[in-house]
């Protein structure tokens, strides 16, 4: 995440020349004012407003399914933070209508749209990143050691780790609201002029970069954008690997000491005999239910490590390129910002496919929800 993102870069007061002349080397800024109409407000909203209603339901499901044990709460948690990130960016995305539609207002968009909300999001969806990396280190455990599972992971150490998780990521990003300043700013001061021939200076509300901005905007994404991201990922990626492996290894352990029985026993004398089924038979049943686990973890590191992939390159393009972290070719940094933006909302909307896919409980009550809405609705139709 980068502050100098559309935000006015000013130095003791004054305009950059050298950040205006080579701010379009690369993409013009026509090109940039039709991707900020077709990327950022029409397909990253629609994206925005899919992710905001699917995480609302996502809460209101687990809420009602029970905060029981540390998974739930996890799930619990994740889906608030998915919904926090999504609200953040569609927030973001009217401030950015509100430019174009209203040039003249008094408060610079930008304040909000590249700064309040979209800092707001960046944080959110840091923490949403490590929540789901916390959600598969469990759930690689109830494969390799189901029977300390949940003396490991209790409801009370869940609730700390993601409240740990959270006011770290807040404290590490708070000094870059407190470093860049919102004030008045005049805009081409005299040249204003009313309806009575008179001139008078304009102003509007916007962020003053400093360079104790700039320094912490790079600490902080070296500590919690770079390092502790790439560290969940890589531990996302082991647990999933880790617990992979597992499943083979029982299986194969399974079919050693059993080959006939693994092999011959029709699948639907499996399902009748579920109620009073024998420890065998419990063990076949206890494979499918890892297997679904084993889904949950790797589509979930997937979509996680595919979407972070051009965060990454975003953030390592804006650090190396000579002139990136000044504001030139300021269109560029920003394409690549907005490319990885849009992708970081895509994996928190997409959370929602995977609990209605691979988790039976969520499916339930999502199709259970639905079928007395329309219940409902039938009635007041008769």
């Amino acid at each position: 995440m980068t502050l100098s993102d559309n935000i006015t870069i000013v130095n003791n007061g004054e305009h950059s020349d050298q950040v205006e002349e080579t701010s379009s080397w690369y993409i013009s800024d026509e090109t940039m004012d039709y991707l900020y109409i077709s990327l950022t407000i029409t397909v990253h909203g629609l994206v925005s407003v899919a992710g905001v209603v699917t995480n609302c339901l996502n809460v209101i499901i687990f809420f009602k399914l029970g905060l029981k044990d540390s998974m739930s709460t996890g799930l619990f948690a994740l889906s608030l933070t998915d919904f926090a990130v999504t609200l953040m960016q569609l927030a973001s995305c009217c401030s950015y209508l509100v430019k174009i539609v209203y040039p003249e207002s008094p408060v610079d968009p930008w304040l909000f749209g590249a700064y309040v909300f979209s800092w707001s999001r960046y944080v959110a969806y840091l923490i949403s990143c490590w929540i789901t990396t916390v959600i598969s280190l469990e759930r690689c455990f109830c494969v390799v050691s189901p029977f300390t599972v949940h003396q490991k992971f209790t409801k009370a150490r869940c609730l700390m780790i993601i409240l740990g998780i959270s006011i770290f990521h807040v404290c590490v990003h708070l000094p870059i609201f407190i470093f860049a300043n919102i004030q008045w700013v005049s805009i081409s001061p005299g040249t204003t002029v009313a309806r009575n021939g008179t001139m008078f200076e304009k102003y509007v509300l916007t962020v003053l970069y400093s360079d104790s901005a700039a320094d912490w905007e790079i600490l902080s994404d070296m500590i919690a954008g770079i390092s502790l991201s790439v560290l969940s990922q890589v531990i996302l990626l082991l647990c999933t690997v880790w617990m992979i492996y597992s499943l083979k290894a029982s299986s194969k352990i399974r079919q050693h000491m059993n080959p006939v029985r693994y092999h011959n026993k029709p699948r639907s004398t499996l399902q009748e005999n579920k109620g009073g089924a024998s420890s065998e038979d419990a063990g076949a049943l206890l494979s499918a239910k890892e297997r679904r686990m084993a889904k949950v973890v790797l589509f979930m590191a997937i979509i996680l490590s595919a979407c972070n992939v051009p965060r990454f390159l975003a953030i390592a393009l804006h650090h190396i390129l000579p002139g990136m972290k000044m504001g030139v070719n300021k269109n560029l940094d920003t394409v690549f910002w907005e490319v990885s933006y849009t992708f970081c909302t895509i994996c928190c909307t997409t959370n929602s496919l995977v609990y209605f896919k691979l988790n039976s409980k969520y499916r339930s009550e999502f199709l259970y929800m639905f079928q007395c809405s329309n219940k409902e609705t039938n009635k007041g139709l008769i």
